[in-house]
């Protein structure tokens, strides 16, 4: 009986050791499995995610309207300007943002416009604009060949030819400004002098033009 009990103390000793150190291990496995857990950060909804796209898109192909008499450039700069744009007359947005002060467009024409002189496009029919100066309707031609340009009775080349332009002669357009595109994509415009009729101005949207600006 005696040894027994010299046995029990060691046994009882151990055993209040072991006790201790299992409760410190199991505290350090609830800490770390607490520290290991990743911190849930909120994420854009699905739908958040797609508007943010929708706003970074908006500006292409919007509709925007020349606040004032103005021009369309091949690039940004002042320099050899392609078509005047009456006031009010609409423009479609090519770029998601202008840089400079410019921003391209696509329509009527290819090109650049100064981003301050364009304004939302309105639903209601715009005001009768002003009458616009002979000085902004004067275009010289630009086309080269030497059989010149056909000034015709109707926007078509199968019209019939009512005279003729050649390289840096002057021609005024109609007030308003009219334009027709063919079917071929071929821009047309109507002019009052040096023959009153249609010309034609080429193909803007690929970058071939007949007409410029007169200065």
């Amino acid at each position: 009986m005696k040894s027994m009990s010299q046995w029990g103390q060691p046994i009882a000793l151990f055993a209040l050791v072991l006790s201790p150190m299992g409760g410190l291990n199991a505290t350090a496995s609830v800490v770390a499995g607490i520290t290991s857990t990743p911190i849930s950060e909120e994420q854009p909804t699905l739908s958040q995610q797609r508007g943010n796209v929708e706003l970074a898109q908006g500006l292409i192909g919007e509709c925007r309207a020349a606040a004032r008499a103005m021009f369309v450039y091949p690039e940004r700069s002042t320099s050899n300007p392609l078509r005047a744009l009456q006031t009010d007359e609409k423009v479609t947005i090519a770029e998601e943002s202008g840089r400079g002060g410019w921003i391209a467009i696509s329509s009527p024409v290819n090109g650049f416009v100064q981003a301050q002189d364009l304004k939302l496009c309105s639903s209601s029919p715009p005001r009768t604009p002003p009458t616009s100066t002979p000085q902004s309707r004067c275009r010289r031609v630009s086309y080269e060949g030497t059989e010149g340009l056909a000034i015709r009775e109707r926007p078509s080349v199968n019209s019939p030819r009512i005279g003729g332009v050649f390289f840096e002669d002057r021609v005024t357009l109609a007030d308003p400004p009219q334009f027709r595109v063919d079917d071929e994509g071929r821009e047309w415009v109507r002019i009052t002098a040096p023959t009153a009729g249609w010309l034609s101005n080429g193909f803007p949207k690929l970058g071939d033009i007949n007409l410029r600006a007169c200065f």
